[in-house]
């Protein structure tokens, strides 16, 4: 499911534009088998697929299912594993920038209470949506920046610690379902001695974004439009 023959679309804060339903026939047309949808905030309150969902997402939801797409979540949201309300009285769970702890993105992944605050919210997050078998939770600003720099975080490259939070996710999701896969974005170039889990496969995360027939996968947006592309209706 996750080789270059198994192509998927990233529909992110495009699915609320005009155009969005558009992007389902294109979807279909350049051979992919899935979209990608963005866990927004109310589906990021831990409910189902399906609850709480505004009209146009339903639709975008069925549009898909119509054109017998597959329907994976994520995104650039990993950051959402952490609420950033408790930077108030725990600031060590969160990144150090140039000395000083930040609540902007992501967080401390060599922090053992802050790996277990994240096992936990992905435990909830991944028992609530034991229908999918794909997910693709990615860092904030891709796997190389936005990470820490404490003492602790330093013997660890930025792509490092970014397996090491989703090897934390990919733990959580192999208890609640085996079958179940979750990507990690890998820039060119990229090199780790950690290993990742079973249950993690790699998407190719180029400099200059990712290109469906070359990677694999493509984000929705300007990048893609095409005269293929049916205009706003």
């Amino acid at each position: 499911m996750h080789t270059l023959d198994y192509k998927r679309l990233f529909i992110g804060e495009v699915e609320f534009e005009r155009d969005s339903d558009r992007w389902i026939p294109w979807a279909k047309e350049h051979g992919c088998k899935a979209i990608i949808l963005y866990p927004v905030d109310e589906l990021f309150t831990f409910g189902r697929m399906g609850d709480h969902v505004t009209g146009r997402r339903r639709k975008l939801i069925e549009l898909a299912q119509q054109h017998e797409l597959q329907i994976e979540e994520g995104g650039f949201c990993l950051s959402r594993f952490l609420p950033r309300r408790l930077f108030m009285n725990n600031r060590d769970l969160f990144r150090m920038v140039e000395g000083k702890r930040v609540a902007d993105v992501n967080f401390c992944p060599t922090n053992p209470e802050t790996l277990e605050i994240i096992s936990n919210q992905a435990r909830r997050f991944f028992q609530y949506r034991n229908e999918h078998r794909m997910f693709h939770l990615w860092p904030d600003r891709g796997p190389d920046e936005g990470w820490c720099s404490c003492p602790t975080c330093r013997a660890f490259t930025p792509f490092e610690q970014t397996l090491i939070a989703i090897n934390t996710l990919a733990d959580v999701l192999v208890k609640i379902n085996s079958s179940a896969g979750l990507s990690y974005l890998i820039s060119d170039g990229a090199e780790s001695t950690l290993h990742c889990r079973p249950n993690m496969f790699p998407l190719p995360y180029p400099q200059d974004g990712p290109e469906l027939e070359r990677d694999g996968w493509a984000i929705a947006g300007p990048k893609l439009k095409s005269p293929v592309l049916p205009g706003p209706s």
